[in-house]
């Protein structure tokens, strides 16, 4: 509840006042005068400005901590983690306060904690765990003019407080594509379900491919219900591409690539990094120089190449890696949660370390504008936003991330690390 403090003011009656005569005032008097008002005014603004100084700069987060989804626990302990790193740095000496609120997995619950928090005067929203709580709070910070940099994967459009951190399926098809391109190869087809996961995957693969100034050479599309893919996988591959990009689930992605083999395709596929499982992880690498040769068993996930964040493959990224370092720092900082992690958990954990650090720097840039005391919330909100979209890339634990304007994809094709099986 907010309480305000009402003045009334009112006009006392008082006789007129007898006319007093003074002689104009010498130029020492004013001078004296005028320095006296100066000096008042520049205590009063240095007061203002201190206090100014020491008011926090809160940021809210919201996940599914007690629904039984461990990431959004984990995606909790993560923040609280960063807050007591960054207890004693702060914004230029004024405290960061990071408020943590559980949406319990209810998307309105979610959208409900959004509007107090913003209420309560957040700078800033970092959420959710989920798709549809992600939807719901993206239209409160819309609405309110608050930034939200959303952690899930799902198309943002039209939006222009909401920043999505996670890669989408464009962006990681267009790490693809100009790692293909590196390798002298420029032609690429898709294969993808014949659904509406499908139709969205074939537009992000021909936006993709325009973004890398590549051009496929065709798509593919198949049933979910589906059981054998080698009529499929055999049209796409006497396209003769460079490479095949394999965009599904896990079963019909695992159900593709045997198709390819056995219809003799032993080139390179890339895909989504959700369908790769534990097994697979273990034999990924930082580089594309597996053997020459195919292996006599026909393995479906030889040479499959996936865009990865590299907080999931640090171990094999190289010393002078843009990404390693940041990294390094935040797995420094999620040590010790007492839970045995796989490499999808840990990048979606170091989303949130890294929004935190987004942040943490976008408020040191509003802080060094000295701007007013007393400015509306609403303006300080506008600046965090406008510092956001005219940061520089910057290479985090997760991904490299720059803010543009119209684009509400935060994270870039240069921040991933594209892997392949040996």
């Amino acid at each position: 509840m907010s309480v305000t403090t009402v003045l009334m003011r009112h006009t006392p009656v008082v006789p007129p006042a007898p006319v007093i005569v003074t002689p104009p005032p010498t130029l020492a008097s004013t001078l004296r005068r005028t320095a006296a008002v100066i000096c008042v005014l520049l205590a009063t603004a240095m007061a203002a400005a201190q206090s100014d100084a020491s008011s926090p700069w809160r940021i809210g987060v919201i996940t599914s901590q007690s629904a039984g989804s461990a990431i959004g626990a984990l995606q909790a302990s993560v923040a609280e983690r960063f807050a007591r790193a960054f207890a004693g740095v702060g914004v230029y000496g004024a405290p960061l306060v990071i408020d943590r609120r559980d949406d319990a997995g209810d998307p309105r619950r979610a959208e409900a904690l959004a509007l107090e928090l913003i209420d309560e005067g957040v700078l800033a929203l970092v959420c959710c765990s989920s798709p549809a709580a992600s939807e719901r709070v993206s239209a409160v910070a819309e609405a309110t003019g608050v930034v939200l940099l959303k952690l899930d994967g799902t198309p943002t459009v039209d939006h222009v407080w909401t920043l999505a951190l996670r890669a989408d399926a464009r962006t990681q098809m267009t790490a693809a594509a100009v790692h293909l391109a590196d390798e002298g190869k420029s032609a690429m087809a898709l294969m993808t379900l014949d659904n509406a996961f499908g139709d969205a995957a074939a537009d992000a693969f021909e936006r993709a491919l325009a973004d890398a100034g590549r051009v496929p050479v065709g798509t593919v599309r198949y049933a979910p219900s589906a059981t054998v893919l080698t009529p499929e996988a055999l049209w796409a591959a006497t396209r003769e591409p460079g490479a095949i990009v394999v965009w599904g689930l896990t079963t019909d992605t695992d159900l593709a690539l045997r198709g390819l083999r056995a219809r003799g395709w032993f080139g390179p596929a890339y895909v989504r990094p959700e369908t790769i499982g534990p097994a697979t992880w273990r034999r990924l690498i930082a580089a594309t120089d597996g053997p020459t040769a195919p292996p006599a068993d026909g393995d479906a996930w030889w040479q499959v190449r996936s865009a990865v964040s590299p907080i999931t493959v640090v171990e094999s990224l190289p010393d002078e890696h843009p990404n390693r370092d940041a990294a390094r720092a935040a797995l420094e900082r999620m040590d010790g949660l007492g839970v045995r992690l796989e490499p999808g958990d840990v990048g979606a954990m170091a989303l949130v370390d890294d929004a935190l650090m987004l942040l943490q720097r976008a408020f040191e840039e509003v802080a060094a504008l000295a701007l007013p005391p007393g400015l509306p919330v609403a303006s300080v909100r506008q600046a965090v936003l406008d510092a956001l979209l005219s940061a520089p890339a910057r290479p985090l634990a997760a991904g490299t991330y720059q803010a543009r304007s119209g684009d509400p994809r935060m994270a870039r094709w240069q921040g991933l690390v594209v892997v392949t099986t040996r």
